[in-house]
């Protein structure tokens, strides 16, 4: 997709350490792996990132590839969608995020809900399947920023 060569792991060893995509690099001995998350903001505004999965996403790192592709699709057309192949671009938005910088906008947004009190109870919120959003303009650099994996690919 935008001209970048890239192949599909199809599960090829557990997923290849959690990636869905090997991007080919100028140097045959080295890889790009990009990991894709894909979903809609059940949140009006904001950013969907994946979902949390548990206390360690507190501290330690969600995700382990150069990149993390999150894929945005619109919420009317996502919850529409019957996967039957009809879903074009058009309805989708792209976030090309460094790894590094991904898990630093997750774990900070999982941090941040997890200190908001439950408004009933007052009690913790459970962070097992609970969605992970972010305001649009903290990620708004990276959106279809397809750039900067290409002259990362070009350059190692």
């Amino acid at each position: 997709m935008n001209g970048i060569p890239a192949h599909n792991t199809n599960g090829l060893r557990a997923n290849f350490a959690g990636s869905d995509l090997i991007v080919d690099t100028d140097d045959p001995r080295r890889k790009l792996l990009i990991q894709v998350k894909t979903g809609f903001s059940p949140t009006k505004g904001q950013v969907y990132l994946t979902q949390a999965s548990g206390e360690a996403d507190l501290k330690g790192d969600k995700f382990h590839a150069d990149f993390v592709v999150f894929v945005n699709i619109d919420k009317k057309a996502g919850e529409a969608h019957t996967h039957d192949g009809s879903l074009d671009f058009q309805h989708f938005t792209y976030y090309v995020v460094p790894g590094d910088v991904a898990n630093q906008l997750f774990r900070s947004a999982v941090q941040r809900e997890h200190a908001r009190p439950l408004i009933k109870t007052g009690g913790t919120r459970k962070l097992g399947n609970m969605a992970v959003n972010v305001p649009p303009d903290s990620v708004s650099v990276y959106r279809d920023n397809w750039s900067q994996l290409r002259s990362r690919a070009s350059d190692a």
